[in-house]
């Protein structure tokens, strides 16, 4: 074989896409499975750690014990569908990390579907949802600890997917689905409500779309988001003060300054976070396209611009809450419903400029396996090495020693624990055991008649042993039963040094 036909045989081995490319070239579905396959080992890493919970755990195994149409500052979606999981299969460390990965595989797959309907070639709708992994936000933050804001990243894709629908072939499960999304959006996180008032102005721009937003068939999405968003409506009438207060208090510093320091900080707060946000997915298209990024960012047509006055939509929408709400801090999470649509903007903008975006899936899929393999290691990280570096997560807490320990003294009817995490692991511990958060006490105590004894009473000690608890016992005062001397209990972290311990206090009632 001559030197012209060896060189034409390797300049066709190396354009010859690798197999994993060309398998999620297929579309949809392959990328479908190819992600569930990563999120069944990000299920299986979660699996392979001690069962002591991250905060967001605690807080689903504890109020798990209730179906309400609030459980506090944050919207109940994800606790429905928590309470789902758990009434059929249990509690359990399983049971409670399933329902976040099988919301992030729809996130990604709504994603797709969406893309889809901008642009039908298979490898494009691959390549939409592949690109999600360079949000760190849909990505990274989710293998740490997460509940609320995958529910809102899986409605957010599911409004993006109905609302082109609805734009592409304007039938009435386009705008069933918006409103199912819009329903679903806001009763996952308040702050979605920005999406559908941005998306609503960037097609009123838009002059062939905006009869979309005159057609009969929008009351459909009218009454199906009412439908969804009424039970949680009537509590929040009732519990403004409490829904809002926990968010509003993240976004405002202790000590802030006022007047036009206060909002030139907020602003510089906003900036940041879009730049958190997004940063990596702009360096990694810029990287991979070169030139013609860059040639792109002057490219675009009518879904280029729609997407465009969507994102900014939202982000005024953020600056008006800074205006009128005092806020100072935005992070980059309070952004995800607007700027999750980010890689199909800048994939769109690329298409426009002339450049076959698929036909470089084979020089993404090693990113895109990369990102896959860094965002499993920083959790099990922290949690194996804690001896080495002093530093231990929540899931380094030995609750199934402590729950050992506390069996063996006899089984509690009731534990009243003092903490959101120290009251879910005890949930998790004593699985048919009724637990009560003393510092929140969303369904409130039992009625008395309905509360027998032992009661067991559990806090973060700090090495006090002697003196009152600090829990409140008033409401288990009418039992008549009898408390016995406050203990401490000691147990070392899981994969600690020896010299690390977690130091609770507790006692009995009986």
């Amino acid at each position: 074989m001559n030197r012209e036909s060896v060189d034409a045989v390797r300049s066709k081995e190396l354009n010859k896409p690798g197999r994993l490319a060309e398998f999620l070239a297929g579309g949809l579905w392959p990328a479908a499975f190819f992600l569930g396959a990563y999120f069944l080992l990000s299920i299986a890493v979660r699996l392979m750690l001690p069962n002591g919970l991250t905060l967001d755990e605690a807080e689903q195994a504890l109020f798990s014990q209730h179906w309400l149409a609030g459980y506090g500052p944050q919207p109940p979606f994800y606790n429905w569908v928590q309470n789902a999981f758990v009434s059929v299969i249990g509690i359990s460390l399983f049971s409670l990390t399933l329902p976040k990965f099988l919301l992030l595989l729809l996130c990604y797959l709504f994603f797709g579907m969406a893309a889809r309907e901008v642009d039908a070639r298979p490898g494009f709708a691959a390549m939409a949802m592949l690109s999600l992994l360079t949000l760190p936000q849909i990505s990274y933050m989710p293998q740490q600890d997460l509940t609320h804001t995958v529910a809102v990243l899986m409605a957010t894709s599911l409004f993006l997917y109905g609302l082109f629908r609805t734009l592409v072939r304007a039938d009435w499960q386009g705008y069933l689905i918006v409103g199912a999304a819009i329903g679903i959006g806001m009763i996952s996180k308040y702050n979605f409500g920005l999406l559908p008032a941005s998306a609503v102005i960037a097609v009123f721009c838009d002059r062939e779309w905006r009869a979309r937003l005159f057609d009969p068939r929008i009351l459909l999405t009218v009454i199906i988001g009412l439908v969804i968003v009424f039970p949680h409506a009537l509590w929040l009438h009732g519990n403004l003060d409490l829904a809002t207060s926990g968010t509003i208090g993240k976004m405002v510093e202790a000590n802030a300054p006022h007047g036009l320091v206060r909002i030139a900080r907020a602003l510089g707060s906003l900036m940041l976070a879009c730049i958190a946000f997004g940063a990596l997915t702009v360096a990694i298209f810029a990287v991979a396209f070169k030139r013609e990024f860059t040639r792109s960012l002057n490219a675009g047509d009518r879904w280029t611009r729609f997407l465009g006055l969507m994102m900014a939509g939202g982000l005024v929408g953020v600056v008006f809450v800074i205006l009128f709400t005092g806020t100072t801090k935005i992070t980059e999470r309070w952004l995800d419903p607007y700027l999750l649509p980010l890689p199909l903007y800048l994939l769109l903008k690329l298409e426009r400029a002339g450049i076959d975006t698929t036909s470089h899936l084979r020089r993404f899929v090693p990113v895109f396996v990369v990102i896959m393999l860094v965002t499993l290691v920083p959790l099990a990280g922290k949690t194996l090495t804690g001896g080495l570096t002093g530093s231990y997560t929540r899931i380094n807490y030995p609750f199934t020693s402590v729950a050992e320990f506390l069996k063996a003294d006899g089984r509690p009817a009731v534990i009243v624990a003092a903490g959101m995490n120290l009251a879910g692991n005890m949930r998790l511990q004593f699985p048919d055991v009724p637990v009560i958060n003393s510092e929140q006490p969303i369904a409130g105590f039992p009625a008395a008649n309905a509360m027998k004894g032992p009661v067991l009473a559990i806090w973060a000690d700090s090495g006090r042993p002697s003196g009152s608890p600090p829990i409140d016992l008033s409401s288990v005062d009418s039992l008549g039963l009898t408390a016995s001397p406050a203990k401490s209990l000691l147990r070392p972290y899981y994969y600690g040094d020896g010299k690390m311990q977690l130091n609770l206090g507790y006692l009995w009632l009986r």
